[in-house]
């Protein structure tokens, strides 16, 4: 029988409220969003509430976002890595690395993807920060854009209507870079990270 591994669209849900589940490493937990069975691709929010290694993902890219708190600092093979707030860093999964925290604990968005099954683009809004892409796909591919919301605000676009609060995700299918957008409401707080924007790319051949 056919099998489609790929969460279908859902939400909005409030990812605080998701089970807890320990790092790869044992030295802390994180909160799965969304995953692919197949495992090409996941997104997860991880508290870091002191100095460590950090999980590596050997043949995965990894973005991370840091949506609450100052910063961390990646240390250890090639270049050092900064994840400030409200910035999407890219680096390679297999890297091994400690991480040093800037100031007070802080709360990370991380998405992963496998090298030549999947790619993504991440998208800070409501920051003067660029786009980040990663991982590779070739060919036909079907997107599905998730949108994490740190204020409140509301998603729209063909046959999306969704209103988010604060802490709410939801995840829709998308026409390529087309599809629904998230405007933060007005008022307070003003400015700042509002959302992160995930647009996830596989093979549109995702059911085997």
């Amino acid at each position: 029988m056919a099998q489609c591994p790929d969460p279908a669209p859902a939400g909005p849900v409030n990812w605080v409220a998701l089970p807890p589940e320990p790092w790869k490493n044992g030295a802390g937990s994180t909160r799965t969003l969304a995953a692919d069975g197949a495992k090409r691709w996941r997104v997860s929010i991880a508290d870091i509430d002191r100095d460590g290694p950090y999980s590596r993902f050997p043949g995965y890219d990894r973005v991370s976002v840091v949506l609450s708190g100052q910063g961390v600092e990646l240390r250890g093979e090639g270049a050092p890595v900064l994840l400030r707030h409200g910035v999407p860093a890219g680096f390679a999964g297999e890297a091994a690395f400690q991480s040093r925290l800037l100031g007070e604990p802080v709360r990370v968005l991380n998405l992963f993807v496998l090298r030549g099954a999947a790619s993504a683009r991440v998208h800070a809004i409501g920051v003067m920060a660029a786009a980040l892409s990663a991982g590779g796909l070739r060919g036909p591919a079907r997107t599905i854009r998730l949108v994490v919301a740190l204020r409140p605000g509301r998603l729209r676009g063909e046959g999306v209507d969704a209103p988010l609060a604060a802490g709410e995700f939801v995840l829709v299918e998308a026409d390529g870079d087309a599809g629904a957008a998230f405007t933060p409401e007005v008022g307070p707080p003003a400015g700042g990270l509002a959302a992160v924007a995930l647009d996830i790319r596989i093979a549109a051949q995702a059911c085997t």
